[in-house]
């Protein structure tokens, strides 16, 4: 249990991959150290060692990682109390093992719009270098990504919130119903004027 625990194995996937990077980053910056005893390698290596760990203790603490923790130790105990030899520590992508993924709301979009506003900044950040031929040119795609990449936001924004108006709509419409309904119609009004 105590090395379960330890090596993070009834972690939700998304926490696991930031243990294992983490675990590589301050390994190979101890090797890096010890093999070469250069100073900027071994800091950069252990920051990112350090910062990846970081990430992976938030997504430990998160409260989605805690009901993944109490399925995945349930599992083995149902699957041993079945009968069934394939108890693991358990993989995949199934509901259990995704608790940061979120499906409710809207998903924004395709929009080639970040790409373009990241090509037209390097190209303008060339400007220095080459003049001002770059820096005119890396405007045109910046501008377009930006407009497209706002405007389908901000379509995106509309949509969710026509979503949010309708719904409450339909819930004060039945609201509404309800309450046009005779006391005797719905048996928890009933129950509660009684």
């Amino acid at each position: 249990m105590i090395l379960r625990r330890l090596v993070g194995a009834d972690e939700p996937q998304e926490t696991r991959v930031f243990l294992v990077v983490a675990a590589f980053g301050l390994v190979i910056a101890v090797i890096y150290w010890f093999v070469s005893y250069e100073v900027a390698g071994t800091v950069l290596l252990l920051a990112f060692g350090v910062a990846t760990a970081a990430i992976a203790v938030a997504l430990v603490r998160a409260p989605g990682a805690a009901v993944v923790r109490r399925r995945r130790r349930a599992e083995p105990m149902a699957e041993i109390r079945a009968g069934r030899e394939d108890v693991g520590g358990g993989g995949g992508t199934g509901d259990v093992d995704r608790p940061f993924l979120d499906e409710a709301g809207r998903m924004p979009a395709e929009t080639l719009g970040p790409f373009a506003v990241g090509l037209g900044a390097a190209m303008a950040a060339t400007g220095p270098i080459f003049g001002l031929a770059p820096v005119i040119v890396g405007l045109l795609p910046f501008a377009w990504g930006a407009w497209t990449w706002l405007s389908g936001a901000r379509e995106e924004l509309d949509a969710a919130e026509s979503d949010i108006d309708a719904a409450e709509a339909a819930t004060a419409a039945r609201t509404a119903e309800e309450d046009a309904l005779p006391v005797e119609a719905t048996p928890d009004r009933a129950s509660r004027h009684h």
